[in-house]
């Protein structure tokens, strides 16, 4: 994304970097990695640091490497393999989390000093909704993100549907791209009581992603292996009340301010989502969402980061 899009634009902290974006095929992408600079020969002669979101993709052969881990998989599973295998090779790991950082030493044996917490950002939709309308009253539940099992949509399906069966006239707007649990999702919706009261945008587009959030009053996020609390953070930000699985990254960063659940219980989430639903007509209790969120900027988030990596450089 853009640094304008996060709200960088101007002087910042990231004076010394330069964005470059490349639309390259995946093949090319390992052909390169094979070569002398790697794929430093498409950003301008190499680079002292080479920073990825995603364990060993794209592939480089960079000097330095630094790692984001945002979510942990399943033990014993392929892509559990290849975060160790990521972590192992990192010379800098940035986490969001102090749990996070505490799973790495202890299941993938990752050294503390190679490990920087730094904060989540969560004001890149602020610029869109600066001159929209109020939004208008709503008791809609939002689950967002891809609909896959880790993220529990069915979970969410039978906790709205408790909610309803306890008199609410609530919605219920999925919005995330189809998963390994999308199918799924489809059979259940077709047998669900509350069917008629779901919406699913499955082909999400970011510009329409700050109505949807703000036009809502609760997320729901239920999910199993997050590392990271900046989905819920995002609601908090524009006033949501938040229902959650009891994820030490959540529990970090909005404590009182989310209502943590069992996402195997989905009377007691219903239950939840009903007292939240009742607490977002309070304004004093949604400023105090949105002052817990706030903090959360991603100027501060670059400025971890570039902090991060300078460690990083200056210690080899």
């Amino acid at each position: 994304m853009a640094g304008a899009a996060l709200g960088l634009s101007g002087p910042s902290v990231l004076r010394s970097a330069e964005h470059r974006c490349l639309r390259v095929p995946r093949r090319a992408v390992h052909l390169a990695s094979r070569l002398p600079l790697g794929l430093g020969r498409w950003i301008g002669g190499g680079c002292d640091l080479f920073h990825r979101t995603h364990p060993g993709w794209p592939p480089a052969s960079t000097r330095l490497q630094s790692l984001a881990v945002a979510e942990f998989p399943v033990a014993g599973s392929l892509e559990a393999e290849r975060l160790a295998a990521a972590t192992e090779g990192a010379d800098g790991l940035l986490v969001f989390s102090a749990d996070a950082a505490r799973r790495l030493q202890r299941d993938y044996g990752a050294p503390a000093h190679r490990i920087h917490q730094v904060p989540v950002g969560t004001d890149h939709w602020d610029r869109d909704l600066t001159d929209a309308p109020e939004p208008r009253p709503t008791r809609d539940v939002l689950v967002l993100g891809a609909i896959r099992r880790s993220r529990r949509p069915l979970a969410a399906l039978r906790a709205f549907e408790a909610l309803r069966a306890r008199g609410s006239r609530s919605r219920l707007l999925l919005v995330g791209r189809p998963g390994d649990a999308a199918l799924e999702l489809r059979e259940a919706l077709r047998a669900s009581p509350a069917a008629n009261h779901v919406r699913w945008i499955e082909g999400p587009e970011e510009g329409r992603m700050p109505r949807c959030v703000a036009g809502a009053a609760v997320l729901l996020h239920l999910t199993d292996g997050e590392a990271t609390p900046v989905t819920p953070l995002e609601a908090a930000r524009h006033g949501l009340g938040v229902v959650a699985s009891a994820v030490p990254a959540f529990e970090e960063a909005l404590g009182a301010a989310a209502r943590f659940v069992d996402a195997d219980d989905p009377s007691a989430v219903g239950a939840a989502l009903e007292e939240v639903l009742q607490q977002t007509e309070d304004p004093d209790i949604r400023e105090g969402w949105i002052r817990i969120a706030s903090p959360y900027t991603w100027r501060a988030s670059a400025g971890a980061h570039l902090s991060a990596w300078e460690t990083i450089l200056q210690g080899h």
